[in-house]
């Protein structure tokens, strides 16, 4: 290997693009004692190593889960900023009866399907975005949730 960034921590991360690793603190203080001594003294290298560069001194971590722009419902788009064009930036008139608002739309809906807009910005459909979502792993301060080692294929 002719750099340590393309070593294992890099393969572990496979094919993501992902910035950080978020551990889970129930399932680690779950772990059995020996793991958590070996975890706990690659953490302290890991802290020893980067002392002289300045850290964030805080991180918001929150549960999600992923989807593409283009699969979102309305009330999903909003929550995340999203909005959804499919007039080209035309706007459909008010007060037009059901019937010419239809005919309206029918010469100005762009044949590509909407454009989506995100902090001004326009954004792919397939984007992968992240919707908040409840954590299914219990706070640690309330529970012990047992580990399993991987299960062995049948001979």
């Amino acid at each position: 290997m002719t750099n340590p960034t393309d070593g294992p921590i890099h393969g572990w991360f496979e094919l993501t693009y992902s910035n950080y690793l978020v551990l889970h603190r129930t399932l680690m203080q779950s772990m059995p004692i020996e793991w958590q001594e070996c975890m706990v003294a690659c953490l302290q290298e890991l802290r020893e190593a980067y002392r002289h560069i300045e850290q964030p001194e805080a991180f918001k971590v929150e549960a999600a889960t992923v989807h593409e722009v283009s699969d979102l419902n309305k009330r999903q788009r909003a929550q995340l900023g999203i909005t959804e064009d499919w007039y080209r930036g035309a706007t459909p008139p008010e007060g037009w009866s059901d019937e010419d608002l239809a005919e309206w739309r029918l010469h100005h809906e762009d044949p590509d399907g909407p454009r989506y807009y995100r902090d001004g910005q326009e954004i792919d459909a397939g984007e992968r975005v992240l919707l908040p979502a409840a954590d299914p792993i219990p706070h640690y301060r309330h529970s012990y949730v047992e580990p399993r080692p991987p299960e062995t294929p049948a001979a």
